[in-house]
């Protein structure tokens, strides 16, 4: 990548480059050795070349301890060659009949005993590599940024592990590839920042590293202790191409809820995706007719009387490559837009202290979300459209960046074009200031600005973020402001409100106990909240506060109360509402969860107000080591002047027999019944809606692109004169293969 120099960007990583932060003082790299004996990763360390590693313990517990002695003993042992680094961990534990361990997916055994190792491969304390193994080596990878204040979890890696359980603990060992991951190249020996980790869950969950760690540093990678060697390893310049073969077939029942099911689509598709390392830090990634079918099922939401859209997680593999790039303040990047592809193009890196990704893709369909200052409205568009998004970021000083960002879509008669500027700048090792400025252009269709009332022709906007937080161990305050103007739209991010000016304050109190306290953890704190809409007209006006008490068997208690002035289509509403949470985790094998909401909320669709109830019951239970079973209930009705609005339930169960850690067989099944009362409504409402949706899917993973899927889904709907009646059902099939060349 050409090298850009800008005078301001010299200056201000000059002041940043101050020792703001830091890593520990006496902070001598320690030399990882290098091996060229064979290692298998098997669990057993055993070979030879694990004798001449570089040997080091896990000793300081920074959570709920502030740097006290680790409460069990951990050794790590480091080496390298020319393909991998290797890490090798003996957990020691003095009642190895008490760990927690389960056969489970992939990033998936977050709650088990786990060991972690995180890598600072550009050693610029911004970004880290994290690989963690739970007792019997079921991974889990992420990728950590903006000093560890980010955190992806949907980024997956190609690398080895293996663990067993031991009479005094467990080991795990870990070949992560040089492929696998990103750094500087460099003719001589390098320099990582390695940060160690141990989780180790008991009746409080401690978390353990290997060097102290600075709770009034607001950056934690760059107190990653620094290894050095690693000579001639070079980041990889690897192919990889991952076919895909799927087939499926869909049965609906056109006439519902009479005649009989119908194959509507009966199809088989090959597509393709891939990865270049052109050079050791730019990856290029391409996908055509990709499949994006849902292996992963959305969890279902209640959608009655909600004032904004509902968000959910992006899920497809080609768009998760190199996530954390396209991150910005405002989430004006939000892939889930581009809902069916047919081919697209992602370019991602970095190199020295600069980063760029961009991608292309065209899609078949084009989804709007058009804000509002107090709701917001979904369309779609029936015609194609292009997509792309630009990405440049320049690191100054340590754990701070600058960003530019450029989106664009269009179609035959529509656009949106976007451009901005956006920094996180650490200050004074306890303070963050974020800001971010968007200017966009855009253009609907005549029909569709008809039908949302919204400008005809070409119409701006521009958004702005300001937000300063300052965090130290015992306490933290942060204000912060937003503007978004009546014509400001992102049209490929998730941006559900526009034409307001919002303002905030927040601040809170930490304790930290001691010892055998009962209490490990207890914080209070507030949150003043204010917007109005550019004609001057109050939106809302919020007090929050809050408080939360960390205690024996991983048990949270959180409860927060809330005093609002809310505007909403003409209407003014004083309310007060609460909202009560607990968690606590028994045993390895069950965790209980519990959520109350209660008080004053707006009628949004009758305009006028209501006091709701909302309950929500969870379990998840372990039988043995290889079943998982969760169990979720909620309840939430809205009472009005008149009576009961409406009264909603939705079910979930969720089943996972796990055969080894590969393969699983998992159920699921989703029931919502939403009854209403018609005479309290000033529209016309269905009475009575109720769905049940059920899916059953067998996974075999290789790795996380080597994957075969066989699964089946089954819909049904009823209402208030008849039962449930199944609508829909799809068969499926899908076969991954990554090649690595």
């Amino acid at each position: 990548m050409p090298s850009i120099r800008l005078g301001f960007l010299g200056l201000l990583s000059a002041l940043l480059a101050l020792p703001l932060c830091s890593a520990p003082e006496n902070a001598v790299p320690y030399v990882i050795p290098r091996s060229n004996l064979p290692i298998k990763i098997d669990g057993r360390i055993t070979e030879e070349a694990w004798k001449d590693a570089l040997r080091l313990t896990i000793d300081y517990e920074f959570q709920p301890g502030n740097n006290t002695p680790a409460p069990v003993k951990t050794e790590c042992l480091l080496l390298y060659d020319s393909k991998n680094i290797y890490a090798a961990f003996r957990a020691f534990d003095p009642d190895p009949a008490a760990i927690r361990a389960h056969l489970t997916d992939r990033d998936n055994a977050w709650n088990d005993d786990n060991i972690g190792i995180w890598l600072d491969t550009f050693n610029d304390g911004n970004r880290a590599f994290f690989f963690s193994v739970n007792p019997f080596g079921i991974q889990g990878d992420e990728m950590f940024s903006n000093g560890g204040d980010m955190e992806d979890g949907t980024w997956d890696a190609i690398w080895s592990s293996a663990g067993q359980l031991t009479a005094d603990g467990y080991v795990v060992e870990l070949a992560i590839p040089f492929e696998a991951l990103q750094f500087h190249r460099g003719a001589g020996d390098l320099t990582w920042g390695v940060l160690l980790y141990r989780n180790y869950p008991r009746s409080v969950r401690h978390q353990i590293v290997n060097v102290p760690l600075d709770r009034n540093q607001s950056c934690f990678i760059c107190q990653s202790p620094k290894i050095t060697g690693l000579a001639g390893v070079k980041p990889g310049r690897s192919i990889e191409l991952d076919p895909t073969l799927t087939a499926q077939r869909s049965d609906e029942r056109p006439d519902f809820p009479i005649g009989p099911l119908e194959n509507v689509e009966s199809k088989a598709d090959v597509g393709i995706s891939g990865k270049w390392a052109f050079t050791p830090n730019l990856t290029l990634s391409g996908t055509l007719n990709p499949d994006f079918s849902q292996v992963e099922a959305d969890a279902m939401q209640f959608r009655i009387n909600t004032q904004f859209a509902l968000y959910y997680s992006e899920k497809r593999p080609f768009f998760l490559e190199g996530k954390d790039f396209f991150a910005t303040p405002f989430e004006a990047v939000y892939t889930r837009t581009v809902a069916d592809p047919q081919w697209g193009l992602k370019l991602s890196g970095k190199e020295n202290k600069q980063a760029i990704a961009l991608f292309v893709a065209r899609d078949r369909l084009t989804n709007l979300l058009i804000p509002g200052s107090q709701d917001s409205a979904s369309t779609s568009l029936d015609q194609p459209a292009w997509a792309g998004v630009l990405r440049y970021r320049f690191d100054v000083g340590r754990s701070s960046t600058v960003g530019l960002l450029a989106t664009g879509r269009a179609g035959d008669d529509y656009f949106n074009r976007l451009a901005g500027v956006d920094a996180r700048l650490l200050l004074f090792k306890s303070g963050t200031l974020v800001l971010q400025y968007l200017a966009s252009s855009t253009r609907y269709p005549e029909g569709t600005a008809s039908e949302f009332g919204q400008d005809e022709g070409a119409f701006s906007g521009r958004a702005l973020q300001l937000e300063y937080r300052h965090s130290k161990r015992t306490w933290y305050a942060e204000a912060g402001y937003e503007d978004l103007s009546p014509g400001f739209r992102a049209d490929l991010g998730f941006i559900p409100q526009v034409n307001y000016r919002e303002w905030h304050l927040e601040g809170g109190l930490t304790h930290w106990g001691k010892g055998k306290d009962f209490f490990s953890q207890l914080q209070t704190g507030f949150e003043l909240r204010q917007s109005d809409d550019y004609a001057g007209n109050l939106l809302q006006r919020r007090l929050e506060f809050y408080a939360s008490a960390n205690s024996p068997m991983q048990s949270q208690l959180y409860f927060e109360g809330a005093l609002q002035h809310q505007t909403f289509s003409g209407a003014t509403f004083d309310m007060f509402s609460s909202w009560t949470s607990f968690v606590i985790r028994p045993s390895g094998s069950l965790n209980l969860f519990l959520d109350l909401g209660l008080g004053d909320q707006i009628d949004y669709e009758n305009v006028r107000l209501g006091k709701r109830f909302q309950l929500e019951p969870k379990v998840s239970l372990s039988l043995g080591r290889h079943l998982n079973l969760v169990l979720g209930h909620s309840l939430n009705h809205l009472q009005v002047e008149g009576g009961r609005l409406f009264f909603a339930k939705l079910s979930s169960a969720q089943v996972v027999y796990q055969f080894n850690s590969r393969a699983f067989f998992r159920g699921i099944a989703f029931y919502m019944d939403i009854k209403r009362d018609p005479a309290l409504y000033l529209a016309a409402v269905e009475p009575r809606e109720k769905t049940l949706s059920t899916q059953f899917l067998f996974s075999y993973k290789l790795n996380p692109r080597t994957v075969l899927f066989l699964g089946y889904t089954d819909a049904a709907s009823g209402g208030e004169t008849f039962g449930l009646i199944r609508s829909g059902r799809t068969f499926f099939v899908k076969v991954g293969y990554a090649l690595v060349l």
